[in-house]
């Protein structure tokens, strides 16, 4: 974890050498996106065989909020939450999780929050647009295991954990039409694990004035996580389906 935070901080310094395309003013955009996702989860103690387990799908909000600025070197910021969860039962020849044997049936609830930090800079800023930065998720919330039928079996993970990853957006404007594309990845990979998280979306402004503008969203994003050896478990989650949502831009 600490050779990728280096990098990503060494990484951030030399964009500071870049020329960037600065905002002519303050600007705030606020996002909430209806996210329609299906899971998965590969969990065990660290070392041991996984299990697998499918969620049924879940219907979740994501909201963001972006502070952009004419301030040259210092960052423009985001903030973007996301709740993550799922639950399943599986029938299993043997799991080990937390120190706990578990066989035949067993569920899994997972209830996760992922909550982004993303400092970026704007390396174009017209018809097309990019930009490029870093990001730091903070993973908190809980993964049970319970032994079926009784439930008397039952083990715990919390998780709270702060991943830095490295962060890109690319889009561009359709002239004359109010539509505009973007994609964005942010990820790491380090020490046997990654993260990444990705999405790709379509959005056409209905408002467009010097006061507000707004869009409408239609898009598709994927939080794929590998993780090793974290608290002494095994974990891989897929989350990932379509989203719609309403962007404001003050």
């Amino acid at each position: 974890m600490m050779r990728s935070t280096t990098s990503l901080c060494a990484g951030l310094l030399a964009l500071l050498t870049f020329p960037v395309a600065q905002a002519d003013a303050v600007g705030v955009y606020v996002n909430a996106d209806y996210w329609q996702y299906d899971g998965k989860a590969d969990v065990a103690q660290t070392g041991k065989q996984k299990s697998s387990f499918a969620f049924e799908q879940q219907n979740q909000a994501s909201l963001s909020l972006s502070f952009e600025h004419p301030v040259p070197v210092l960052p423009n910021v985001r903030l973007r939450y996301t709740a993550l969860k799922g639950n399943d039962t599986q029938k299993v020849t043997q799991l080990e999780f937390r120190g706990i044997q578990f066989k035949q049936n067993v569920n899994l609830d997972v209830d996760l929050t992922s909550t982004d930090l993303v400092l970026y800079y704007e390396v174009l800023d017209n018809i097309v647009s990019a930009d490029v930065g870093i990001a730091a998720k903070l993973i908190q919330g809980d993964i049970v295991a319970k032994g079926k039928p009784l439930g008397i079996q039952k083990s715990a993970l919390s998780l709270n954990e702060t991943i830095p990853m490295a962060y890109l957006s690319v889009g561009a404007k359709l002239p004359l039409t109010g539509l505009s594309v973007k994609s964005e990845v942010a990820g790491v990979s380090y020490g046997g694990s990654n993260l990444t998280d990705a999405q790709a979306e379509i959005q056409y402004n209905f408002i467009d004035n010097l006061a507000v503008d707004a869009g409408l969203k239609l898009g598709y994003r994927q939080i794929t996580a590998n993780l090793e050896d974290i608290e002494d478990t095994d974990a891989n989650f897929e989350f990932k389906g379509p989203y719609v949502g309403l962007e404001l831009h003050f």
